[in-house]
């Protein structure tokens, strides 16, 4: 991975648009003063690639420009042959979104084609795939941040390998153990499986002995019952001759039962038609029901004649009560006046004459009032005369209604009176047909019941024949069924062999199945001992301590390579991948030894100086073992800061080994704030602080 450009907008201290393009820079100075922005250049290009920065100890809203509420990276990078651009977004309004777009340079066209999957998360694990490496590889080798160069160094043992791993690409090994592991699972399952199945076969072979008994007895069984049912069946020939005869007799008794049947049947419908005809034939009777009919048809003329009376005299009593009602009336609305006057008189001294309407005398004025009541007393007696009588034109009203309603009912009947006496009239005319018709009906009524006698006559015979068969045939049924029942237990006896013949067939089957499922498990055992050795060999004391252990060496020779300029060879180090433990094994390690011309001691007996070009010299081997990995294609390093720590001499060492290892990397990154060592480096980007933010300028 080579940096080609990079533009960052509102990121940490850059706040306007800035571009940094890296064409053409080898080896590179970022300068500037401290707090100018120089780190926060580099943390753009991790958080561009990983969404990390600072080692991921802000949150992505923190490393938006102070007062802006978004902010944007744009990073565009070479892979081998191919040109990439990553472009991270980061909104912090409302709740707060981000984007992230990958995009790959079509090398005809030069146009931009976006790579990108479905999602943040996916994207970025194709950026990781793509460039074979995550923020903590990068970081932990060819990332040398500031204050962090020891990230790698104070590592526990484990971590160290870790990471070691990481950079030699080893977590392929570890797929393949899982893999391994997961097709152990699957043949341990099939094992299971068919020794399940193998114990169910043995369990039904241990059964042949109870299947040969079974076998033996249903023959025997079945000799016996052969020999019965022949004697059975010959004794049955001899009366089966009675058993047709009594069948021949009850088709006879049936076939005469039906036709008694019908016999009855049309005897009783001959009955029936002589008894209509009878009745349609008596004049006598006819006549007098008309008679009668006339006579209550005469009756409802005169109910009809009444009926007009007494509407006429409901009319006349509405008409009273009306009118008396009306008066009374008449009368309750005068009485008011002369009640109001008599009150007005008596309620005061000072009463005025109606007429003339001068103040009136007390002797007047009791006159006055005597007359008014006597008038008063002469409609309240009118009132309650015309009130009895309209009571009483009431009451004959409601008598009138209830004669009405009578009379009415009664007079609903006249109808079907008349419709009646039509058909008697017409059923009348008919009568003397009917007399004719009788003498023949007697007579078909006398022959049915000849031929019904002489039917039931027939059927006791018949009856008296079929119960003497029946004694013969009596025994015949009981030993049919006894024959019947010997039979079926034949059939039975025939199957209960076949299955014991095939439960023994069965098992000849079940023995090669056995020795198939017996193969079976053997191949199944062989590979699961064949993945179990796979899945040592995968794992981490396999084949990837063993590629680990091969790269120590190389490991060591480029450290200590850089370690022996930077220290005039006066310090080593040497990596050990194995610990003998306290109970006499062998355990895997990655220990950190250094040595100088006072002996072995541990790092932290070293000093700050000594400490960094220690530390100095594992990243840059890491970060050179990273480059040459397969897949990979770092070639790139940065190195954020470290010189402060070195006196003239350690600095210029510093310097130097940089230099050496120029030719290992396509693209160095050196940031710095010294500025005695900005001219040592043949390109410098300067970043500058100002009141709009920090700006770039490469020189």
């Amino acid at each position: 991975m080579i940096p080609v450009s990079i533009t960052l907008e509102n990121f940490l201290p850059y706040k306007q648009r800035a571009t940094v393009d890296f064409s053409g820079v080898h080896v590179a100075c970022l300068a500037g003063e401290n707090g100018a922005g120089k780190t926060a250049l580099l943390d753009a290009i991790t958080w561009s690639l990983w969404g990390r920065a600072r080692d991921g100890k802000r949150s992505d809203d923190e490393l938006i420009h102070h007062g802006q509420t978004d902010m944007s990276v744009e990073f565009v990078f070479l892979l081998g042959k191919n040109q990439h651009k990553v472009i991270r977004k980061r909104d912090a309004s409302k709740r707060g979104q981000s984007v992230l777009e990958f995009l790959a340079q079509d090398s005809a066209s030069g146009l931009w084609k976006s790579i990108s999957e479905a999602g943040v998360r996916a994207t970025q694990q194709k950026i990781n795939d793509i460039l074979r490496m995550d923020y903590d590889t990068f970081s932990n080798s060819a990332f040398i941040q500031q204050g962090r160069a020891d990230a790698f160094t104070v590592k526990s043992a484990s971590e160290r390998k870790a990471v070691l791993a990481n950079i030699l690409g080893l977590e392929q090994w570890a797929n393949y153990e899982q893999k391994a592991k997961e097709k152990i699972n699957q043949l341990r399952e099939e094992i299971r499986i068919l020794d399940r199945e193998l114990a169910g076969i043995d369990s039904e072979l241990a059964n042949r002995p109870t299947y040969e008994r079974e076998l033996l007895n249903a023959q025997s069984h079945l000799l016996q019952l052969q020999n019965s049912l022949y004697t059975a069946e010959r004794e049955m020939a001899d009366i089966e001759q009675a058993r047709l005869a009594l069948a021949a007799t009850n088709r006879q008794i049936d076939d005469l039962k039906q036709r008694a049947s019908q016999s009855r049947r049309d005897l009783t419908e001959a009955e029936s038609e002589l008894r209509a005809e009878q009745l349609k034939g008596d004049p006598q009777q006819v006549v007098a029901e008309m008679a009668v009919i006339q006579q209550n048809l005469e009756g409802m003329e005169r109910k009809e004649q009444e009926l007009q009376r007494v509407q006429a005299e409901r009319t006349h009593s509405l008409a009273e009560s009306a009118q008396l009602k009306g008066e009374n009336s008449v009368l309750m609305s005068e009485a008011d006046p002369l009640k109001n006057r008599i009150a007005t008189l008596e309620g005061s001294a000072q009463a005025l004459c109606p007429t003339c309407g001068q103040p009136l005398q007390a002797q007047k004025r009791q006159q006055l009032i005597q007359e008014l009541k006597v008038e008063l007393n002469t409609r309240r007696q009118r009132y309650q005369d015309n009130a009895g009588k309209s009571k009483l034109a009431d009451e004959r009203v409601s008598q009138n209604e209830m004669r009405v309603a009578q009379l009415q009912s009664e007079l609903k009947q006249a109808k079907p009176l008349q419709k009646r006496l039509a058909e008697l009239q017409a059923a009348l005319t008919t009568a003397s047909a009917a007399q004719e018709k009788i003498p023949t009906l007697q007579a078909r009524v006398k022959r049915w019941q000849t031929l019904v006698v002489d039917d039931e006559k027939k059927l006791a015979e018949l009856t008296a024949t079929a119960r003497t068969y029946q004694v013969q045939a009596t025994e015949a049924d009981r030993r049919q069924q006894a024959l019947n029942q010997m039979r079926l237990e034949h059939r039975v006896a025939i199957e209960q062999v076949g299955a014991a013949q095939q439960k023994l067939a069965s098992l000849a089957g079940l023995e090669h199945s056995r020795k198939l499922k017996l193969s079976e498990r053997q191949q199944f055992a062989e590979q699961q001992g064949m993945y179990a050795e796979l899945q040592k060999a995968f794992g981490k004391q396999g084949v990837p301590a063993m590629i680990i252990e091969a790269a120590v060496p190389e490991l060591e020779e480029t450290a200590n390579d850089l370690l022996g300029r930077m220290s005039g060879g006066r310090m080593a180090v040497r990596f050990d991948t194995q610990r003998d433990t306290k109970a006499g094994d062998v355990r895997e390690t990655l220990d950190i030894k250094i040595s100088d011309e006072l002996g072995t001691r541990n790092y932290e007996m070293y000093s700050g100086g000594e400490g960094f070009r220690v530390n100095f010299a594992i990243r840059i081997a890491l970060s050179k073992l990273l480059a040459r990995r397969a897949g990979a294609q770092l070639q790139t390093i940065v190195i954020d800061e470290g010189f402060g720590t070195q006196d003239a001499q350690g600095r210029e060492r510093l310097v130097d080994a940089i230099n050496s290892i120029q030719n290992d990397f396509a693209c160095v990154l050196v940031v710095t704030h010294i500025d005695e060592l900005k001219e040592a480096f043949p390109t410098r980007i300067n970043v500058e602080k100002t009141s709009n933010g920090s700006m770039i300028h490469v020189n």
